[in-house]
Parts: structure tokens; sequence; C-alpha cells
């Protein structure tokens, strides 16, 4: 409906306008053989199972790879090594595995069970209580070290240029990096004698982690690996902390006390700085001048107050990095999150927004572009 009055008069569903109709293409679908279901290792020793396919050609690009994320989804689609499978691109850009085609199975088809030691190191793997995810319980699993340097150095964490995957893997290997804190001792002339690593590219690589010593508390909290903490919840903590040496010494109830912080994850936070090889690595990081504090945010202007309303990002930005609008959103009192809800108060969209746009509209939450992000918070 075009007609502002006859959209009142129509209203809302708890999930959608009851005047726009959604029609969405069906989704291109390929079937292809699954080879293999290997195991990689998470940062905090999750073990993921991965279908190996055959190659095939789907939604513009070779797929040859697909997550199957945990034993209950393999157990529930009943999903066997040698199945013939229908596979899709989830949003046009991940694959899914829909389901195994059982009516041509040939009886040579096996059943996928998770290792008992970690493919990695050798230790042994234990499942939780419901044998939905399996652990690698190995407290030197390099598989574990090399993700947990990865997540350190994103870009949305402590944003370490040249520290790739690639690199991550000729450190460990090379047995340059045993823990986060060895990239802090890293010196030019171990680096140049890796394989294809030039001066250039090591001075760089030592340049850029030189620069993230000056990262925000919230932004090393984000790399840390803890259990459940993401970016937002890095930024409650740290703004409501102020220091990690506040934030290790705080008891499970006082955690609690954090916005969006329950039990389960108060406790996971509290068994994360209580456990002396965390201690011991955030030691050697404050060894290394890497800062532990985040600096209080200024109180919002009058006029440019935030206070109270949750933002989402989306889209490709013209004038801001993500990081960048949404610590401006939390300078003026506002809240950023990463995914949209009926609580969500705008969505800030950029050039090829996608399912989240989609969401907010169905919602019913107000977009508004960065342009007019930048003159709510200039009013007054």
């Amino acid at each position: 409906m075009d007609d502002f009055a006859q959209r009142e008069r129509l209203g809302y569903t708890s999930k959608a306008p009851r005047w726009v109709v959604a029609y969405k293409f069906e989704q291109e679908q390929a079937v292809t053989r699954l080879k293999e279901i290997t195991i990689d290792v998470g940062k905090n020793g999750v073990l993921t199972p991965a279908a190996q396919l055959d190659t095939v050609q789907l939604a513009g690009t070779r797929v040859s790879r697909a997550s199957l994320h945990n034993a209950d989804y393999i157990r529930t689609k009943d999903i066997r090594v040698g199945d013939m499978v229908v596979v899709i691109k989830a949003g046009k850009i991940i694959p899914y595995v829909v389901r195994a085609e059982k009516g041509v199975r040939t009886g040579q088809e096996k059943v996928f069970h998770f290792p008992t030691k970690c493919p990695v190191c050798g230790s042994p793997v234990e499942a939780d209580e419901d044998k939905v995810f399996y652990y690698c319980t190995g407290k030197n699993c390099v598989g574990q070290l090399k993700k947990k340097l990865r997540g350190y150095a994103r870009r949305g964490a402590m944003d370490i240029e040249g520290l790739g995957e690639e690199m991550i893997s000729q450190l460990v290997d090379a047995g340059l990096v045993k823990s986060i804190s060895d990239i802090y001792h890293l010196k030019l002339d171990k680096l140049v004698e890796l394989e294809r690593i030039g001066t250039k590219s090591a001075q760089n690589l030592l340049d850029g982690i030189e620069e993230s010593k000056q990262r925000s508390l919230s932004r090393l909290l984000t790399g840390l690996a803890i259990p459940h903490v993401g970016e937002a919840t890095a930024n409650s903590l740290a703004t409501d902390f102020g220091s990690i040496d506040a934030l290790m010494e705080a008891s499970v109830e006082r955690l609690m006390q954090v916005e969006d912080i329950g039990a389960t994850m108060a406790e996971a936070i509290h068994a994360y700085f209580h456990d002396p090889v965390h201690r011991k690595m955030i030691e050697e990081l404050r060894q290394a001048g890497v800062k532990m504090t985040e600096e209080a945010r200024p109180k919002p202007k009058s006029g440019g107050d935030l206070s109270g309303k949750t933002f989402v990002v989306t889209g490709t930005l013209k004038n801001f990095q993500r990081e960048e609008i949404e610590d401006l959103i939390r300078k003026h009192g506002g809240k950023a999150t990463s995914s949209v809800s009926k609580n969500t108060d705008y969505l800030i969209a950029g050039e090829k927004a996608g399912s989240k746009l989609d969401k907010a509209r169905a919602l019913g939450v107000p977009v508004i572009s960065e342009e007019e992000f930048e003159k709510m918070i200039r009013k007054g």
C-alpha cells in the first residue's frame, strides 16, 4: 500500500506489516556428493564438522565445502559420508547443506562419528551433556592457538595489518608464537627467515603489532576469545569497568549487573579471568605495553543525546568504517548491536544492505542513512 492512512488502518502483525508483500526468487540448488567430513578446531576448542563436496557451480561460484555446524545438525538431517546432498547458498553467500538424498543411497554411505582425539593435537575429545558439541581438551592445541590469533588480529579486535591466516600458520608452525603475547616479542631477523617474507613485509607486520598496543580495552576484550563475549559485550564490559584489573576482580554477581549479561555469560567471563593461564597471558600483554584501560566516554551533548536508543549498522558506508560509526553511537550514549529485533530503534543502512534491511522493514524499524544519523548527533 502506498497510502499512509491505509497503512495505519491495516497495521502490523507481531512479525511483519500487513500492508506489504515480499516476493522471493526460489533459491538455486545443486546436488553433489559429500566425499568426506573433516573437522575444524575453533578458538575455544569446539570441533566443527565440515562437508567436503565434489565441486559444483552454484549461484555464480564454485562450491566445494560447507559447514555442518555440530553433531545435532548431522544427526537430525541424517547426513552420511558418500551421500548425494542438496546444497544452496544461504543469503546467496554461505554454502548450506539442505538435506541428503536418501532415495539414491547405495548402502556404501557411512555414518559419521566424531573423533575421540583432537585431529590437530591428539588430546582427548569431550562432548557436552547433550552430545551436540564436542571439544578438544588440549591446553596447548595449535589449532586453537591459530584461531585465537586470527580472532585477536582481526579488524574488529586489535586490527593487526599483515597478521592473516597464512602468516599466523607460519609463525606458529615455526615455533615463534606459542601464545597471543608472543606476537609482541617477534624480531625482524627471525621474520625474514620465514618463507616468502621479505624485509618490507616483515617490518610492516612489526609496525602493525606496535600500533595495536594502543587499541582500546573493548577491542582487547573482543580479541581475547572470552566465551560468549563479542564486540557488543566487550564494549559494555569496557565501559562499565574501565580497566581490565577491575574486570578481573569482579564477582559473578557484579558481572550480572552489566547490561545484557546473564548468569551463564557472567560465570563464563568470571571463569576465564580466574584461569591461571589467562591471567599469566594478560600480565604478559601488560608487560609488552598493551593498553588495559578504556577512556571514559564523554557525556553526550544536549540535543545529540542518543541515550536509550539502539542502533544496528549494515551495508557499505561512505564516510565511516563500521567500527567508527558504532563508536560514535556509543559516545553519544546510544547502543550499537549486531542484529535487528523489535527492540532496535534505528537501522543505519549503507549501500548493498542485505537481510538486516529486509528484517528492519518487516518489523517496522526506522531505516536511516549515515547522513541522517550525522544530523541526529549534530542536533542542537
